[in-house]
Parts: structure tokens; sequence; C-alpha cells
């Protein structure tokens, strides 16, 4: 996250979909042509058509615009039909869908008394090394850079004097003010490690584990752009995801809880953002259970083999000593999982959190706030 919205950047719709909308968009097109329409059905036609040729132009949040009840009594029944084939193969949530679930989200874990609002404390964060760059604005908390604003008081009055033969105006304006770019401070990289074993859909932790993640992503996006957010999903293998892929994820009964190979992938991402505050949050109800083997494959044991536990200490020892700073949010407590949490306590920098599916979004965001504003 930071920077662009990665939600604004939607994906393509599906080329299935593409080819449903281009028919629909024929039948629309049709039934405006082919029946004596009123002046508001016309216009729900053409607005309709012009939103489904956006759509199959690649703007998939497009979908937005197309109401199906109201087109449903001006389709024959296989323009309906078509409409539904439509709708089967681009059953994702849009782009707009998805911020208004974050943002819902975001809202009710917030309402916890022991979550304070998002935001850095010293404002957006300025204050760090120069970067050689000018930059005009407000100002904010950049240090005025005097030598670039006599530049662009001068180029100013020089510009005026020979455009109206006058005096150029005014020494100094308001727009002639330069600031120094400089770099942030504070900025953090956090990986937010979700376990994706079927045990959190059986304990009903799941929806928990999602509504925090889209919670992050909002709070990182709306309110901290200099900060980068990553989730990691894991079941028997772990893979990146998007707010949108782990909201639709089915859950499936896979086994394993590879931990080891999700810590491997925070680990990479880690170190692609050097200079910024890393932070490992792994949310999880279940020890390790798998690993990859040399080959690449996942290895799957229950109970957990000795080499499962040593391959996924070793990335957690890995990521401690390249500076990471790992917390550990266990949503069950039994026996084995006891035994886990003692292995990675005995780790200088390690926090261990007990928490619940009611509690799990407070406790993730306010560590989270206060892991990205009290100093290292």
């Amino acid at each position: 996250m930071g920077g662009p919205d990665p939600l604004a950047e939607e994906e393509p719709p599906p080329p299935e979909a593409i080819d449903a909308a281009e028919e629909l968009r024929t039948w629309i097109v049709a039934a405006g042509e082919d029946r004596d329409p009123s002046a508001a059905e016309s216009a729900l036609l053409a607005t309709t058509a012009e939103a489904l040729g956006r759509y199959t132009a690649g703007e998939r949040s497009a979908v937005d615009e197309v109401d199906p009840r109201a087109l449903g009594g001006l389709l024959g029944a296989e323009g309906r039909a078509a409409l539904d084939r439509w709708d089967a193969a681009d059953h994702g949530l849009t782009p707009r869908e998805l911020r208004r679930l974050g943002e819902v989200a975001l809202a009710e874990i917030e309402s916890a008394p022991s979550v304070r609002p998002g935001g850095h404390g010293g404002g957006p964060g300025h204050t760090g090394e120069p970067t050689g760059r000018s930059l005009p604005g407000d100002g904010l908390d950049r240090p005025l850079d005097a030598v670039a604003t006599l530049r662009a008081a001068m180029v100013r009055r020089a510009a005026r004097a020979g455009a109206t033969s006058g005096d150029g105006g005014p020494p100094l304006h308001a727009d002639d003010l330069r600031y120094t770019e400089t770099e942030p401070t504070g900025a953090a990289v956090v990986c937010l490690l979700v376990d994706l074993s079927h045990s959190m859909v059986a304990r009903g932790l799941h929806e928990a584990a999602t509504r925090t993640a889209l919670a992050l992503h909002t709070l990182v996006r709306t309110r901290r752009p200099e900060d980068r957010v990553l989730v990691i999903g894991f079941g028997d293998r772990a893979r990146t995801m998007t707010p949108a892929e782990l909201v639709e994820h089915d859950w499936r009964r896979v086994p394993g809880t590879n931990l080891h190979h999700a810590l491997h992938l925070a680990r990479g991402y880690l170190r692609r953002h050097r200079g910024t505050r890393p932070l490992i949050m792994v949310v999880t109800d279940g020890e390790p259970t798998a690993h990859l083997g040399e080959d690449g494959d996942a290895r799957f044991a229950w109970p957990p083999t000795p080499r499962t536990v040593e391959l996924t200490t070793a990335e957690l020892d890995a990521a401690l000593a390249e500076g990471a700073e790992p917390t550990f949010f266990l949503l069950a407590d039994d026996p084995r999982l006891r035994s886990f949490r003692d292995l990675v306590e005995r780790r200088r920098g390690v926090r261990v959190v007990t928490a619940d599916a009611q509690a799990l979004g407070p406790l993730v965001i306010g560590h989270y706030l206060d892991g990205t504003d009290r100093p290292r």
C-alpha cells in the first residue's frame, strides 16, 4: 500500500465477462430499437449501454452503474439470460464495494474504546533528510528553501516585466515560496500474515481476520500513505493477497499452516523496503504444521514434525536479525499452541498477544498505531 490506491487501480474485467457484457449490450441496443420505450426507459437503456461500453474497454467499476432490477422489465427472456451470464462471469466485488467494506470495518474497529484514531502524531512526516528537491505548497512542517524561493520570485518578476513593461510586481509573492522536500520519517512496512486454514472457519475466526485486514488496508490508504501494508495468506502454502482475494477466499479445507513460507515471503517484501520500520503481524489459531521442502513443495504433517518447527523458527530468527518486529496474535488456547507460544516468546523482540474474534481488530489496529508511532 501507499502511493496510488490499489483499489482504485482496478483489475480489468475477466475475458468471459467482457464477452457477456458485449452480448448484453447488443440486447440493450435492440430493446431500444424494437420497442417504443418511454423517455425514462430510453435514458436507462442509453446510460446502461454506455456503461457497458466502458466496462468492455476495461473500466470494471462501470458495473456499479448498471441496475439489473430496472433492466429486467425492459429485456426479453434472452436478454435477461445475457444479463445473468454477465453477472455470473463477474461476480467479484467492485473497487467501490471493497472500499466501502474497508471503511465500515475500520469504523467498527475504531469505535472500540481501546483504539485511538489513526494518523501520525507529527503529521504526514516531512521532517526527514532533504532529498535535494524543492516543492511549492503550504509548507506543512517542511523547511523553507530560501534559494529556490528567491529564484522563483526572480523568474516571476522577469516574466511579468517582459509581458507588461512594468516593474514585475511585488518582490515576493506567496506563490514564490518553495520548501525543501524531505523523506518521510517513521514510515513503516507492515506484513499481515493471515492463517487461511479450515480451523479458522470452524472456530468462527475467518470473518474477523478478513475485516481486520480490510480495516488495516483502509487505514494505511486513507491516513498513512507513507506506510506500506501487504497481506500474506498461509494454508498449506503462502501467497500474497489483495483485499479482493482475501474477501473472496473460500477457505477451502486445505491441510497445513505453513507459517514457514509466509515468513519467507514477508522477509522478501521487507527487504525491498529497507529504511522503513519493518513490522510483521501474524494472525493464527494453530501452530505451524507445514513447511516448504528444498524442492519447493509443501510438506504437511500432524502433529508437526521437528523439521517444520525448525524451519519456521529459523525464518523467524532471520526476520529478527534483519530488524523486523514480529507480533503473534493467537486466536486459540490449546496445549500444542501454548507450546509454540513458549517457543517464540523466548526470542527477544517477539511479542505474543492472546485474542479472540471480537478483540482481534482493535488489537491489530492498536498495535499498528502504537508500533509506528513509538520510537524504535
